[in-house]
């Protein structure tokens, strides 16, 4: 039985760097056409395609492969764990899907740091006076920086500086905030002794 979970295991593994390979081709115009695109995607897309979530697509940019690489992780660390002789416990699935969810929270909200980083620097360098690549990404930062914004300013109108800004920060203090509240729900389940 421990071979069966090692080869589950090893075969998680496998489909999730197949699943990894078959996003990064997305990002490169023409790859995802080749072979071997049309071949991982023959295979990797009817899984992907099952996490295709409205709530994980901020504008044009989807965080779903984010949800199904993190299944394909769930599944691997618990056939590692079979294969290892141990046991799965609920305390121990409910601290692993605490993690994972907030694996998935934490790259959104870092790549949207980034990004409001990145935008705050072009905006105040002026660079952005009529990129289309910039009215883009601002179509989908907008509601994000201006919904924060708003729950801070009372309605009150922001410059756009400002906005991002505050965006930037709060953030932040968010991310260091979830990872506080996480560390310590992961703690209390792992004390689950079933």
């Amino acid at each position: 039985m421990i071979y069966a979970f090692r080869l589950l295991s090893a075969a998680f593994s496998i489909y999730s760097l197949m699943c990894a390979a078959r996003i990064v081709l997305t990002w490169i115009p023409g790859a995802a056409e080749s072979g071997v695109g049309r071949f991982l995607a023959a295979v990797c897309d009817p899984f992907l395609n099952f996490f295709r979530v409205g709530w994980l697509r901020f504008g044009a940019m989807d965080f779903s492969p984010l949800l199904a690489l993190s299944v394909l992780s769930v599944g691997t660390y618990v056939m590692q764990n079979l294969s290892k002789g141990g046991r799965v416990t609920l305390g121990s699935l409910l601290a692993l899907l605490i993690q994972v969810s907030w694996s998935i929270a934490s790259a959104i909200l870092l790549f949207f740091i980034i990004l409001l980083v990145v935008r705050l620097i072009v905006y105040l360098t002026g660079g952005d006076r009529s990129s289309q690549l910039w009215a883009q990404i601002d179509v989908s930062l907008n509601p994000f920086v201006y919904s924060i914004t708003k729950f801070f300013s009372g309605g009150r109108p922001v410059v756009y500086k400002n906005a991002l800004i505050l965006s930037i920060v709060m953030i932040l203090l968010l991310r260091v905030f979830g990872q506080f509240v996480v560390n310590g729900l992961t703690g209390l389940c792992s004390l689950i002794p079933f």
